[in-house]
């Protein structure tokens, strides 16, 4: 029975196959789907990265912005004289002195008494606005003894400077110092 022609002789070097079972391609698609698993995740990554940096150059802009429009309002508080400043309100930027126990005006959303800066800023740079409000001469006034350079006895007119920038809602700076007219 060995000599029939429609069977493969066997013999040394001769293998016999089973049926497939389909291991191998299991196998790579479970390789396949680790591998998107990883991609994925890093392509998640490089994204967050992009939105941060994004964002870090947002607000360095609106913190050049303000920063500029503070050095402006400064200067024109440093010239003002107190007779420059309204009795009630704002007129143009320049404020009168806040009343105690009133909400501060930078952080008041219906304060509309801002004043567009004309300082030079990058062009990708939000428009920064800038207010100074009239603080009046007091020898105790807050900040007196931290102010550069000490003024004798701390009893010169004073000036609050505020800018603030804001980069579509994506950044907002605010910045403040204290001027001490001469």
């Amino acid at each position: 029975m060995d000599d029939c022609p429609l069977r493969p002789a066997r013999g040394r070097g001769h293998v016999l196959r089973r049926p497939a079972r389909g291991i191998s391609l299991v196998a790579s698609l479970l390789l396949l789907a680790l591998i998107l698993v990883v991609v994925a995740s890093g392509l998640r990554g490089a994204v967050l990265q992009t939105r941060m940096g994004g964002a870090a150059h947002d607000r360095s802009l609106a913190f050049q912005a303000a920063e500029a429009a503070l050095r402006e309002g400064e200067r024109a508080a440093a010239a003002a004289s107190p007779a420059s400043f309204p009795a009630a309100n704002c007129v143009g930027g320049n404020c009168a002195t806040p009343a105690v126990g009133d909400t501060p005006r930078w952080l008041d959303s219906a304060f509309a008494g801002w004043r567009a800066a004309s300082a030079a800023v990058p062009s990708d740079a939000p428009a920064p606005e800038v207010i100074a409000e009239n603080m009046g001469t007091a020898p105790n006034w807050p900040g007196c003894e931290n102010e550069i350079p000490r003024q004798p006895n701390c009893s010169t007119q004073r000036y609050r400077v505020t800018a603030r920038s804001a980069a579509d809602g994506r950044a907002s700076v605010t910045v403040q110092s204290q001027v001490a007219a001469p």
